[in-house]
């Protein structure tokens, strides 16, 4: 799997302790079936076993092994200030 992140997003994950971890979030609505979504947190997970590792120069970047994205992962930077936080977007070639 290819990550892929600017400066940016490396320099606030840094700063966030060098762990990062990548794992889906459904969400339901009333009238459709559930979407799932990719949320990224700036930690390390809790069960490593569930996650496989990935070092990205000095980063842990943690993705949930039942993710259907087999081939990139993009991470970027959303917000400003003490709003800042990071997305990930999957993407199946």
């Amino acid at each position: 799997m290819h990550i892929e992140l600017d400066d940016k997003a490396k320099v606030w994950i840094e700063s966030k302790g060098k762990h990062l971890t990548v794992k889906t979030v459904e969400v339901k609505g009333c009238c459709v079936g559930g979407v799932q979504e990719l949320l990224a947190i700036p930690k390390k997970p809790k069960d490593i076993n569930k996650y496989n590792e990935f070092r990205v120069d000095n980063l842990s970047i943690f993705i949930q092994k039942n993710i259907n994205i087999k081939d990139r992962i993009q991470l970027k930077i959303s917000g400003f200030g003490f709003l800042t936080s990071i997305t990930a977007k999957g993407f199946l070639e």
